[in-house]
């Protein structure tokens, strides 16, 4: 299990995917989406109807989702992760944990966009050169130990009353500034935003409950930068 553990975590350290569909020929057809994992297991993204991907999602279902380590100058040589399954619309209501993360797509609803969702059924997972791995997509698709409710409640409670803390991540993660707000929190980190920025603060270890995401993020207000980036998964 602990290669499904790495690659779900690596899943949660990105906001952004290449989606690979099936164009009207018949042939391959490759765009840019984000992507924001839900409570339970989905893999969440926003389309217009008007977009190719869409076009070509409304004939054929099928699809996968590329991420790549980000950091990496080797793209052959950095972890990296094909995720593959069908595609099925959501009621804008189940998309409501992609908004947490990305929040100003709220006025997109108002256009011609919708939300849709990829449950994992094959996963290639590549951790580094020549290591590559079949893993089954249930069990990278796992629920989580709180729901959305739990999640805003945490999110709220960290912007209200911890705005201190929020900024001290800030500098863990080699931003200078303040005034950092906490958009969502998932198991294995928490999106933060500065300066009309998108910030990843991940967790040295996955959090099962609620309980585990207070101690985590108590044990990061006082960790200092340099043993953080030691400590980095």
């Amino acid at each position: 299990m602990q290669q499904e553990a790495q690659a779900q975590a690596f899943i949660y350290q990105h906001s952004h995917a290449a989606l690979a569909t099936v164009d009207a020929g018949g042939g391959p057809f490759c765009s840019a989406v984000n992507v924001v994992p839900d409570h339970e297991g989905r893999l969440l993204m926003l389309v217009s109807d008007l977009a190719e991907h869409s076009l070509n999602l409304r004939r054929d279902d099928r699809a996968s989702l590329l991420w790549v380590e980000q950091r990496h100058s080797d793209w052959q040589a950095a972890t990296r992760l094909t995720v593959s399954g069908q595609v099925m619309p959501v009621p804008p209501e189940q998309g409501a944990r992609y908004l947490q993360v990305f929040p100003q797509a709220r006025d997109y609803l108002q256009l011609d966009f919708r939300f849709l969702a990829l449950r994992p059924q094959t996963v290639r997972w590549i951790p580094g050169f020549a290591r590559a791995a079949w893993l089954e997509g249930n069990a990278l698709a796992q629920p989580w130990g709180w729901d959305l409710a739990r999640e805003q409640a945490m999110v709220g409670h960290m912007n209200d009353d911890h705005g201190d803390a929020l900024d001290h991540y800030l500098t863990l993660l080699g931003v200078s500034g303040d005034g950092a707000r906490m958009l969502a929190v998932d198991p294995w980190g928490a999106w933060l935003w500065h300066d009309q920025r998108l910030h990843r603060l991940p967790f040295p270890a996955r959090a099962e409950d609620a309980g585990q995401v207070r101690e985590t993020l108590v044990m990061l207000a006082r960790t200092r930068p340099e043993d953080f980036f030691l400590a980095r998964p």
